[in-house]
């Protein structure tokens, strides 16, 4: 079973601690049936948070990535995410947590999500505009709010809420970061067809010195940031009733 490195674990853990939008969420409709689309062992994270649900269902296309758990109401299933073997109107709510740029069909995932989503059912979508390129070689696109706000609308799926998530500086920041393990091609920051040349070499004190100063001067500029280029948007939907 795949594990997660200590860097993947910060990744990670930065993107949630960012995301407190998604927790806000889950504590206010979390209820019913709830299926986690792409999310591994996010379910572990939101176990901490005493949410009241009947049953929770992780869905995972990866065969290498298993979680498993003694829990009553949790099941783990392998599968895709973009030909869902759930019936119609199924979930109460249904996750979906920075998936749809690892997919080649991403509207094909969203209409499969709200086929499986109950009438007045919400969806919670966390989508990157300017994600870095990561967990390759499966990382296929970036997206912006205008993508978002047509498709949702394509699939019955009334948007609640849609927040960007940082901006320009802590976008920046977020590149300085992830400058480190990528410039040592760090699995899944980086593939072997991405080749260095010499004045890579020769300017990397330069640049590794540059990225250290920049983060925390990009951070705090990211107190007063610019919403047009965020990492992520946060999306909260609701499928409509047939009538409405």
């Amino acid at each position: 079973m795949l594990k997660k490195s200590l860097i993947w674990k910060f990744i990670y853990w930065a993107r949630d601690l960012r995301s407190q939008e998604v927790f806000e969420a889950l504590k206010k409709h979390c209820r019913g049936d709830v299926l986690d689309v792409g999310g591994w062992d996010f379910f572990l994270t939101v176990k901490k948070k005493n949410l009241t649900y009947n049953s929770w269902t992780t869905l995972e296309t990866s065969e290498e990535k298993d979680l498993e758990l003694e829990e009553e109401n949790f099941k783990f299933i392998h599968g895709d995410g973009c030909n869902m073997q759930f019936n119609d109107n199924q979930f109460d709510l249904i996750l979906n947590i920075q998936v749809l740029e690892h997919v080649l069909e991403p509207i094909k995932m969203v209409n499969e999500i709200s086929r499986v989503l109950k009438p007045a059912g919400y969806a919670i979508f966390l989508i990157p505009q300017t994600g870095v390129i990561h967990h390759t070689p499966e990382h296929y696109y970036n997206f912006t709010r205008f993508w978002i706000t047509k498709v949702m609308e394509r699939a019955r799926l009334e948007i609640i809420e849609l927040k960007p998530l940082g901006g320009v500086w802590s976008t920046i920041a977020s590149r300085m970061v992830y400058f480190f393990p990528q410039s040592i091609q760090y699995k899944g920051l980086s593939t072997k067809e991405c080749k260095r040349n010499f004045l890579f070499y020769l300017l990397y004190p330069l640049m590794a010195l540059y990225a250290t100063i920049s983060i925390p001067l990009c951070l705090l500029l990211s107190c007063g940031d610019l919403t047009e280029e965020p990492n992520n948007h946060f999306v909260l939907v609701r499928k409509k009733i047939k009538d409405e």
